[in-house]
């Protein structure tokens, strides 16, 4: 855990400095929003079939021109499954008992995001990021606990629609759906792939 801690602050720190370095060039955008997220696939879906509704998503872009971004993205996403008592064959015998699954998700990404108009109030985007994605996967037996925590590739394809709220263009909503590719294998679950719809706002700073 130290060790990966230790990776993460790492390169958000190397990130961070670039934007640093070039925030008086240009202005920067910051984007702010809630995330519903919904598992894809067999195993995550049988550990956790409900669609996370604790979710949260930041990022900050630098602009290369006027369609084109590139930045950093942080996502965060809480699964649970809590499932009614029956019988699970263990180590050490059968037991009765509540089985509760909790899957947090935590994708940090360099993204890049394309808008296809130059100007306009309304402007239409795609966007690709790739980073790693922080996994805490804890379960409960009955009376008995385990948890893990790992570090992960992660991919992410986005779409969506940027709505500017002022004349001078610098504030928005930001309305798009996502597909994140999570790579994972652990306790008969393969990945932890998931599509969402995200809401939000953005903002120049200087």
């Amino acid at each position: 855990m130290k060790r990966i801690n230790r990776y993460a602050g790492l390169s958000l720190l190397i990130i961070m400095s670039f934007f640093t370095g070039h925030a008086q060039q240009k202005k920067l955008q910051v984007a702010l929003g809630y995330n519903i997220n919904t598992p894809v696939g067999t195993s995550f879906r049988i550990a956790v079939a409900n669609s996370s509704f604790r979710g949260a998503n930041g990022e900050i872009t630098y602009p290369l021109n006027k369609q084109l971004n590139i930045g950093l993205g942080v996502g965060f996403s809480d699964f649970y499954q809590k499932y009614p008592r029956q019988v699970y064959a263990t180590k050490n015998g059968d037991i009765s008992a509540v089985l509760t699954n909790s899957i947090q998700t935590t994708p940090v990404l360099a993204k890049a995001n394309f808008t296809f108009v130059k100007e306009g109030m309304v402007r239409p985007y795609i966007g690709a990021g790739a980073g790693f994605n922080w996994v805490n996967y804890s379960q409960l037996l009955g009376e008995f606990p385990s948890s893990t925590s790992s570090i992960h590739a992660a991919v992410s394809a986005d779409a969506g629609v940027k709505l500017l709220l002022s004349k001078a263009k610098s504030a928005g909503l930001n309305l798009r759906a996502n597909f994140n590719y999570l790579p994972y294998n652990n306790n008969g679950i393969k990945n932890l792939n998931n599509w969402g719809v995200h809401a939000g706002v953005f903002f120049q700073i200087r």
